[in-house]
């Protein structure tokens, strides 16, 4: 990462590595400020970070040469990718962090990521979402840790050296987060496939609300895949989904913002004709939010999938994550296909609403929340409860709200979410310790 403080390059970083961790990639983020907190505490001042302080200066080239070593031994261990997340505002600094990379790590590739931004409106906001909630600030009013950090941020421009060709790196500019992009001498999959990522980014707020199709037959039945529609509870349900939408977003321009998706299967699409006709919105089929393809099992009960198949299903109990049905899908097979999702949520700045299907929508929710691929299949996605989610700067909001479909009472519910937030804050705790 490159760029001034307060340029969103952390964010991009947490995001990058919650996208790469969910695609299944062993990655690390490596936060040069976090080191310095460790290292030389929380009490530094503007001053610290004055290029003329000479001490100060020692302090923070020490604290970055000891995350990029514990970077390069992670490369060469386990690890698949790093993300250096830290200023690295000179061409000195670069040369070095590029020079070491490539000379004790194997087969490196690097990417320098410099995000640019010269909105003020944007700075500031980003300023007092995330700044002012620094270690650094605990003790400082909100007046004066702005004060502080604005002058933090001059004796970086004082210094400041944006990447240009004559340093032959691969690099893409960020500008204004997403408003314009610039990339420079990119190759390989992996490196392209971060770049698309990237384009998509942006820091508009906005609610997301995934909620499952309302009971089909199938449901009722205890049965798997199958194309069936709604039972009359689940009409009822999707009747109540509408109603609670509708409240919402109490007028109809609102309404017209939200951006609705959906799958090609009759149980979605009846759920989605029906809340859309309440709010007089157009919704989107996509074969891509289809349910998991269960293959020769489709349409079967679990009793009947162990009777007639019982190698299958004893594979499956073993490894739920990497079973692939007979002619069908593995739950890997299916992050895989939902990954241009992904991508239209994050680049929508509208409200979005995803009726989709239970694995459709673990695998989804795990990406929000930084979960591992090896939870996806604990993660409990409860029939006829809307989960709403709101991004933020560096985690993701929650509110789980059970309709009851006979009575359209709702109720906000946390004991549900038990094992999902257990998960949430411990990794929020050791990614902020990294």
């Amino acid at each position: 990462m490159v760029g001034l403080p307060a340029r969103g390059k952390t964010y991009i970083s947490r995001k990058l590595h919650r996208y790469l961790n969910w695609l299944g990639y062993n990655c690390k983020v490596f936060n040069i400020g976090n080191y310095r907190r460790e290292i030389c505490g929380t009490e530094c001042d503007k001053n610290f970070f004055d290029s003329k302080n000479e001490q100060a200066t020692k302090a923070r080239n020490e604290c970055a040469s000891m995350a990029l070593n514990d970077l390069i031994n992670y490369l060469n261990s386990d690890g698949e990718i790093a993300i250096f997340d830290g200023t690295n505002t000179t061409k000195q600094r670069r040369n070095m962090v590029q020079c070491q990379l490539l000379q004790q790590c194997q087969n490196v590739q690097t990417l320098w990521i410099e995000s640019i931004c010269d909105d003020v409106e944007v700075i500031q906001n980003n300023i007092k979402l995330t700044k002012l909630n620094n270690p650094d600030y605990i003790s400082m009013s909100p007046e004066e840790a702005t004060k502080d950090f604005l002058g933090r941020i001059k004796m970086y421009e004082e210094v400041y050296q944006k990447i240009d060709l004559d340093e032959k790196l691969s690099f893409i500019k960020l500008i204004n987060i997403g408003e314009d992009i610039q990339i420079h001498k990119v190759k390989g999959y992996l490196l392209s496939k971060i770049i698309s990522y990237l384009m998509n980014l942006h820091t508009y707020p906005r609610p997301i609300y995934l909620t499952r199709h309302g009971g089909s037959i199938f449901n009722q039945e205890n049965r798997v895949g199958g194309d069936c529609d709604l039972s009359q509870q689940g009409i009822q349900y999707s009747q109540q989904l509408g109603k609670f939408l509708f409240e919402e977003f109490p007028n109809q321009e609102q309404r017209d913002q939200i951006h609705c998706l959906t799958s090609t299967m009759k149980r979605a699409t009846h759920t989605a004709d029906i809340v859309c006709n309440i709010l007089k919105i157009n919704y989107l089929q996509l074969k891509t939010l289809d349910e998991i393809n269960v293959g020769i099992c489709d349409g079967l009960t679990y009793t009947q999938i162990a009777i007639q198949f019982p190698e299958d299903f004893a594979e499956r109990k073993v490894n739920k994550l990497t079973y692939r049905y007979s002619r069908g899908e593995s739950y890997l097979d299916l992050i895989s296909r939902i990954e241009p999702i992904i991508y239209e949520i994050e680049r929508s700045r509208e409200p979005v609403l995803v009726i989709g299907h239970q694995a459709i929508l673990r695998s989804l929710y795990a990406y929000f929340h930084r979960n591992e691929i090896s939870e996806v299949l604990q993660l409990e996605i409860p029939i006829h409860v809307v989960i709403k989610l709101t991004p933020a700067a560096y985690n993701c909001e929650e509110i789980r709200i059970k309709i009851d479909p006979d009575t359209g009472e709702r109720k906000q519910i946390e004991e549900d979410l038990q094992f999902t937030r257990f998960n949430i804050l411990t990794k929020k705790k050791s990614y902020i310790l990294l």
